[in-house]
This record gives C-alpha cells, structure tokens and sequence, in this order.
C-alpha cells in the first residue's frame, strides 16, 4: 500500500523565472518534481512568463498573490517567509535600463540572505556574466546561486574564462531541448500543411519556399550591434525580390516576433509589412516557433535560441548579422562552423539567396555541417537529480 510522505516531511521548492528562455528550461524539471510525492512546487508565474506557464499546463502563482506589487529583493524576502522553501530554482535574466529588479535575481539574492540554497538553469551560450552581475552598482557575480546548470563544456569553458567557480557549474544540458529531435521525427507531412495553411502564404503552401526569420534584435541596440530586426528583414526581402521570377513567384517569408520586443519595434516593423511587402512577407503571432521551423523550409535568424532548436529539430538554419559591431550571441553555432553566418549585407545575401535556391545546399549540405551537434534528451533528468542532491 503506498502511503502519502506527511506533509511536513516533504520538500518544498520555489521556481520562477521571468525571462522566456529561463521559463522554458525550467518548465520541463517543474513538470517532472510536480509528478514526485516528496516534493512541493510552488512556480511563481512573472510577466512574460505567464503565459507560457499557461501554455505548459503548470498552475502558478503571480506576485499578486502575494500582496505585492514588485520583484524587489524585500518582495523576495516577503514570499520566502510565507513559504519557508528548502531550494529555489529559477531560469536566468539580466537587468536593463528598464529593469532595476530581476525577479531571477532579487529571489536568489533574498535566498542567499536567508540561507536557502538555490540552483539557476542557464538557457543559452553566451552573456553569462551579464547575468549575475548588478550593472547598476558594478558588483560582479552579486546575484550567483550556490549552483548553475550549464548546456555543455562550450558553455563551460567560456565561464571559466569569464571567472566562475567551476564548483557552481554542473553541466546537465537545456532541459527545454530534450524533446526536440522526437517532436522532429513526429512531425507529420498533415502537420505541416495545416501550419503552412494558418501561415497563409498562397504562393509557398504546397511545394514553394516558405523561410522563417526568427526575430530577436531590437532597434534600441542596433548602434552597439550594428543591425536590428527590420534591417534583416528588408534585406530578405531585397534577396526574394531579385530572385528569378520561376522561384519569386513561389518564395515567401514568415516573421515571429521575439515575446519581448519592444511596441515601438513591433510597430515599425508591422507598418514596413504592410506598406511594402505585405504580399511576400507575413507577421504571424500566435503559432509555436517550434512548429514554424518544422513547417518552413529554412530558418533565419540573428542569434535567436530558435536558432539552436533549428539544429535540433534537423531543420537548416542561417544567422543573417548585417554590419555586426559587437559580440556574434550565436557563436556556439557559427564559430563552430555549425552553422553559416553572414556579417556583411552582401555575405547574408549570398547565403539566403543560394539557400533559397539551392536545393541540394538547403536540404542536404546545411544538415550535414549541422549533424555534430546533438542533445541527448536527459537534461531535465540530470537537472532534477541534481536538484535531490541539493536538498539532500
């Protein structure tokens, strides 16, 4: 007869994370710990990372519940007291001009201040200091956790050249990868016409080209990084109206918005869309980015995560980073030679154009420079092993 632990006897855990990236990595090991008896999850739900909390099924909390109306570190220190946790997991962010308080942040600095042990899964290659650090006052690794879960030994190597401690860093893999290649095997060719039917695009829905730019680069940044979104998207644009009119006629693009850009971004964009290309390109908000790769025929990207499960889900993937000034953020794949990366508006236009038109280059060569480069599908395990060693 199995017998419910009491429930003084279990564990119990605080996950939260308002970055989406940090979301999704998370979301896997909040759905495994919920399905074990001996431990209690508490997901606290901030912002962007509500709806995609909503989207995986996991019920949450918002600071609201609380009482409160910000993520500060007295907040924190607030909801650890009401619930007396035993480990807080979280994703991983940084602040910005606009964002003083992370709540990944002030919920880890008001755990270190009441000796809770905390773990931070990191999502992504690269910024990694950024992110731990407070950019307002200067202190360097002010909000570390006692442990952060890496992808790999790239990830590694790089934070051990940037001056982690290499006791915090366990290396476990992306949770949010680990289903990635069996949603790829699964993906039906039905799938893919009803996707490219919401999509909409008449000229590409049965046998044209359908690319996909996966937008992420803000025009706030564009004097450090030397590019924004709409710069990669009228230069796409430029390449579908020079192509001969027997792969025109049939080429399209689709644009996902990143969920945190900016009104002011969205806007522009959507205006360029409608008063210049509106019968070539398409803005699409609601389908999962995921489904797009698999339903296209080639995914673009600046340095976008999307950019990484394009090479998981075996899908060919181009970086398009016109004018780049500052640091390639996808380097994991295009410094590796994983992927192709364009830094020059002529180089990324070689690159589309041969990929748009190329069969053989799209379908068959970008997959094989792509083939190392492979998750084994057991982060969320290591990551919740990792987690029972903590509270052991």
């Amino acid at each position: 007869m199995l017998i419910d632990k009491p429930l003084l006897m279990r564990k119990k855990i605080i996950a939260t994370s308002w970055h989406p990236g940090g979301t999704n990595a998370i979301l896997p090991v909040i759905k495994r710990l919920k399905e074990n008896r001996d431990i209690e999850v508490i997901t606290i739900a901030y912002q962007y990372s509500e709806n995609i909390l909503r989207k995986g099924g996991v019920d949450y909390k918002t600071i609201k519940d609380y009482g409160l109306s910000d993520v500060s570190v007295s907040s924190m220190e607030k909801i650890l007291q009401q619930e007396s946790p035993h480990l807080i997991l979280t994703g991983t962010s940084s602040q910005d001009e606009n964002n003083k308080d992370v709540i990944e942040q002030t919920i880890i600095l008001a755990a270190k201040k009441k000796g809770i042990k905390s773990l931070a899964v990191l999502d992504f290659w690269g910024s990694y200091s950024l992110r731990f650090n407070d950019i307002y006052t200067g202190e360097k690794f002010k909000f570390l956790p006692d442990k952060i879960a890496i992808m790999d030994k790239y990830a590694e190597k790089d934070m051990l050249e940037e001056g982690f401690d290499k006791n915090r860093l366990v290396i476990t893999g992306n949770p949010h990868f680990d289903s990635l290649e069996s949603k790829a095997r699964n993906f039906t060719a039905e799938q893919r016409k009803e996707i490219r039917k919401e999509i909409g695009m008449k000229n590409s829905l049965d046998t044209g080209i359908l690319v996909f730019y996966a937008a992420n680069a803000w025009k706030k940044g564009r004097e450090e990084m030397g590019y924004w979104d709409l710069d990669n998207i009228r230069l796409i644009n430029e390449v579908l109206y020079d192509l001969p009119d027997t792969e025109k006629k049939h080429t399209s693009l689709v644009v996902k918005l990143h969920p945190r850009t900016p009104q002011q971004d969205q806007e522009e964009i959507t205006d360029y869309i409608t008063n210049h290309s509106k019968e070539k390109i398409t803005l699409v908000t609601n389908i999962d980015p995921q489904e797009l790769i698999l339903a296209t025929d080639l995914t673009l990207t600046s340095f976008s995560t999307l950019g990484i499960e394009a090479v998981y889900l075996r899908k060919p993937c181009i970086s398009t980073q016109p004018g780049l000034k500052g640091e390639d953020y996808l380097a994991i794949l295009t410094k590796n030679n994983i992927i192709p990366g364009g830094y020059k508006e002529e180089d990324c236009k070689a690159l589309i154009k041969k990929a748009v038109t190329d069969k053989n280059f799209r379908e068959k060569e970008l997959l094989e420079q792509a083939s190392g480069f492979r998750t084994d599908g057991k982060a969320t395990e290591r990551v919740t092993k990792l987690i029972y060693d903590m509270l052991s």
